[in-house]
């Protein structure tokens, strides 16, 4: 599948034979062309903070709460340092999707579509059963307990099962199948170091992770199955780009 930036690059190759306004005009109808390929699929991704408000509805204590830590859990070790990788979550979310985008753009509508069909399943199962991660007693004074400490402030210990932060790092791995072998496995090692971050900072459990990876193959399958049903669902206006 090519992409369509190098579509629009191919496209370049005839402006030698332009001069004067007719190059200046060709010049501003790529460059708009190019806003419009990039500006309509990125829209999608405010799907992500529609999504995170039905989390942050729920991030709070409800009068039955379940916790499904394990002596496992417990002797995993308390390592601050990967706060660094947690807090990092967001910014390698959105930075992955862009580049799927320019490699395939029904990968990354199969991709998103599958974050967010996951997250709301996510928080139709935090509303039904409610989670609660003990969390270490002892946190430090270092500049990594710090960040460990915002981490808390900001994501209480509810609604973790199954872990959104691991569900959606499998999904960017699952999507990142198509891309350059180097970006490919930067992805995964990034991927596996947030899942770690999980529970290196005890913001979840092993059963936690255990279900967003369960949780990301489903969906990832269900949208795949839509896209080879209805690929016009994934390409606006029937193009593929």
């Amino acid at each position: 599948m090519k992409p369509w930036l190098d579509r629009f690059r191919s496209a370049r190759m005839w402006k030698w034979r332009l001069t004067g306004p007719a190059m200046a005009d060709h010049d501003s109808q790529g460059a708009g062309m190019l806003k419009r390929l990039m500006l309509k699929p990125l829209l999608y991704l405010l799907s992500f903070p529609l999504a995170g408000c039905l989390y942050a509805l729920q991030n709070h204590a409800k009068p039955r709460m379940h916790v499904l830590a394990t002596a496992l859990d417990r002797a995993l070790p308390f390592i601050p340092a990967f706060s660094v990788f947690y807090a990092l979550w967001y910014p390698f979310l959105f930075l992955t999707l862009f580049i799927i985008l320019q490699r395939s753009l029904s990968q990354y509508y199969q991709t998103l579509a599958a974050i967010f069909l996951g997250m709301v399943l996510c928080n139709v199962i935090f509303f039904a059963y409610q989670t609660y991660v003990p969390r270490p007693e002892h946190i430090g004074t270092g500049l990594f307990s710090h960040l460990v400490r915002f981490v808390y402030a900001e994501d209480k210990p509810y609604n973790g099962f199954p872990s959104i932060h691991v569900l959606t790092c499998y999904l960017v791995a699952r999507g990142s199948a198509l891309l350059p072998r180097r970006f490919r496995w930067g992805v995964y090692g990034f991927s596996a170091l947030i899942i770690l971050s999980t529970l290196f900072i005890k913001q979840h459990v092993l059963a936690d992770a255990a279900a967003g990876i369960l949780l990301g193959e489903m969906v990832f399958r269900v949208t795949g199955s839509l896209l080879s049903l209805k690929p016009a669902l994934f390409r606006p206006n029937g193009r593929q780009l």
